[in-house]
């Protein structure tokens, strides 16, 4: 038998463990329910289901159509009518509703591009319309993005940054006519044959949105639109207290129809180079400038009129429009610029021709923006302010990015 002084040992210790135990238990459920609920990462803003099945009765009935124009132009009505619902809902912090509506948008979206790549006829200009409303619609997707609560703006990310990659395949379809810009530095590699004009390149779809895209317009060659993870939004490179919210969406929007002449549009398209692409969008966006300002050559003899016949016979007449959309026309040039400079970039990061390329629209940007602000005080309507608070805006935007991208290359 034990000895009762051992008996007694063993009770003690057994009763300790026992004690032990049940606070532990009790310290583990304490620390359970003390834990905050985890809120989980978002899914991928991307209903499994194709597009037909998203929409609405009367929606897919107006795709029905034969005829691929009117088909593209109804896509492009369905994108518009589900942005403007995702920015309602957003709006009323319904933010799943609004990332519904964002996920049809960009499916509609990609849908119209996808049926301008396969015309045979037509498509350089169908893909100009396309890239115009595409245009509009980042305007708002940014405003969208901004009002997303921070755990989910992933989804309105993905949307504005798969846009804004859409908008330049539709600028690359409208401005080479199903080439792509290409770089000097890969001149010496074998080229293929030339492309009958108008004519669909064969296999070529449209890119489906990466998995994460920069925010960012152009901010410079460390960081451009689509590959480059660690982004920064443009937006922050403007000072919002010198620009309205309000007016400068309203400037942006109001632009209709192609703002370039044939010649112009000519001169974008055969300026492969970077450096000479913005050299082109440069001189287009000063033209403009000058009409605004009144600084533009006057025939004061034959030589000077001889000099204006020439640039108008090379560049075509500026158009005879208002102050006002004369300065929509010049954020036009400086954003399409650019979208066409990113391009470049995420093709060939390495291009000599880059650091050229931005130097020119730093320098231009320069004074332009000197220009710019002296000309807004004398402007008299809202819709002349309004504008020329949008070019003001791209102007810095590009600018800023430029500097940049030449302080990092």
């Amino acid at each position: 038998m034990m000895p009762a002084e051992a008996t007694k040992r063993l009770a003690v210790v057994s009763a300790c463990r026992l004690v032990c135990g049940v606070c532990v238990a009790f310290i583990l459920v304490a620390l359970t329910q003390a834990q905050p609920i985890q809120i989980p990462e978002p899914p991928l803003p991307v209903d499994p289901r194709p597009l037909s099945q998203l929409l609405s009765d009367a929606e897919k009935a107006t795709l029905s159509d034969s005829n691929p124009k009117k088909v593209i132009d109804a896509y492009l009505k369905i994108a518009d009518v589900h942005l403007q619902g995702a920015f309602n809902s957003i709006k009323a912090n319904n933010d799943r509703a609004a990332e519904q509506d964002l996920d049809i948008y960009s499916k509609a979206a990609t849908a119209a591009l996808k049926e301008a790549v396969a015309l045979q006829e037509n498509r350089r200009s169908i893909s100009k319309k396309i890239e115009q409303a595409l245009y509009k619609q980042i305007k708002t997707l940014e405003s969208i993005e901004r009002l997303f609560p921070e755990e989910r703006e992933r989804f309105a990310d993905a949307a504005l940054k798969h846009a804004k990659q859409l908008r330049v395949q539709a600028l690359n379809e409208a401005f080479a006519s199903g080439d792509v810009l290409k770089d000097p530095d890969e001149e010496t590699k074998p080229k293929s044959a030339p492309k009958a004009k108008d004519s669909p390149p064969k296999n070529q779809s449209v890119k489906p949105p990466l998995t994460r895209f920069s925010s960012a317009r152009m901010i410079g060659l460390a960081s451009v639109r689509q590959t480059m993870p660690d982004s920064v939004s443009a937006s922050t490179f403007i000072d919002k207290s010198t620009v309205p919210q309000a007016s400068l969406a309203s400037s942006l929007l109001q632009i209709s129809g192609d703002y370039m002449t044939e010649e112009e549009d000519d001169h974008v398209r055969e300026a492969q180079a970077p450096d000479a692409r913005v050299k082109v969008f440069m001189h287009i966006a000063d033209r403009r400038l000058k009409a605004i300002t009144g600084t533009a050559a006057v025939a004061a003899d034959k030589k000077e009129a001889k000099k204006i016949e020439e640039e108008e016979k090379e560049w075509g007449a500026v158009p005879k429009v208002s102050k006002a959309e004369l300065l929509r026309h010049y954020s036009r040039a400086i954003s399409e610029c650019m979208a066409k400079l990113e391009d470049a970039y995420e093709r060939n990061p390495k291009s000599s021709a880059l650091p050229k390329a931005l130097a020119l629209l730093r320098d231009s940007t320069d004074k332009h923006l000197v220009t710019l602000r002296a000309l807004k005080p004398e402007l008299k309507t809202d819709g002349e302010v309004d504008a020329a608070s949008g070019a003001i805006y791209e102007a810095e935007t590009a600018n800023k990015g430029a500097r940049d991208g030449l302080s990092k290359h």
